[in-house]
């Protein structure tokens, strides 16, 4: 997969989100709403140097030149999320406790880890934006929404594709370690988010149960993809069509 063509394709054409109409977030919506994007704001940020770096060391220029497009692609959310933060006159964070931990987190040990504990993010982040998506009518914020989960389908399949030629030359039995590690990492974080983002959860009727389980699957069926070297269901290409 030509991954830069990919991350060029999507930047061209993203989806019209409609800003002229102004935002009308659903009244039981909207503090819950503010509280949860500014902290999700806040993580969308960054200039991605560590990661940057990790990848030139690849000694791969084409994966390089693709990461720095997926970094772009971050900052591009951190943009609109604060275009839709001061769509609803609400202040942005210059910061938060749970970004801090997770790029502590992220910087811990090797490229490889980097990658995986980001995975984590992404594959949260993809069942966090279809019930972002899903709970509301607005047409500013289910376009916003509908934009970045697409494009949080690009960066699974994106990271899958790497990482699962990284470790196809491993023993079974350390995959399978690596994967049950990275299961835990992944349900703790899951829990977290659930916590902190507890009442945006609600005020969009999706039960902790229901996200628990969801996140469960997509975590199973991104490690079969890295793993097992099982096909993804969001291939690039269906992840470019419109929502």
């Amino acid at each position: 997969m030509d991954w830069e063509s990919y991350f060029k394709r999507n930047r061209a054409r993203r989806m019209a989100i409609p800003w002229e109409r102004g935002i009308a977030a659903e009244p039981q919506l909207r503090e819950p709403l503010i509280r949860s994007l500014q902290r999700y704001q806040v993580g969308e940020q960054g200039e991605g140097i560590h990661l940057k770096v990790g990848a030139a060391a690849t000694g791969d220029p084409a994966y390089a030149a693709a990461i720095i497009l997926f970094v772009q692609e971050e900052q591009e959310h951190a943009r609109l999320l604060a275009e839709l933060l001061r769509g609803l006159d609400a202040p942005l964070l210059r910061g938060h406790w749970s970004d801090s931990c997770f790029k502590g987190l992220r910087h811990l040990a090797g490229f490889h880890l980097e990658l995986m504990v980001l995975l984590v993010a992404e594959m949260i982040a993809k069942r966090y934006y279809r019930a972002l998506h899903e709970g509301t009518a607005d047409p500013v914020l289910k376009t916003a929404f509908a934009q970045i989960l697409r494009d949080e389908l690009g960066h699974i399949a994106f990271h899958c594709d790497y990482l699962q030629r990284r470790f196809a030359g491993l023993p079974a039995l350390m995959r399978q370690a690596i994967r049950l590690s990275w299961r835990t990492v992944f349900r703790a974080t899951c829990l977290v988010v659930m916590v902190d983002h507890r009442a945006v959860l609600r005020a969009v009727a999706v039960a902790p149960a229901t996200f628990w389980r969801d996140c469960g699957q997509i975590f199973d069926e991104t490690a079969d993809r890295i793993f097992a070297g099982a096909r993804v269901i969001e291939e690039p290409a269906a992840v470019g069509q419109s929502e």
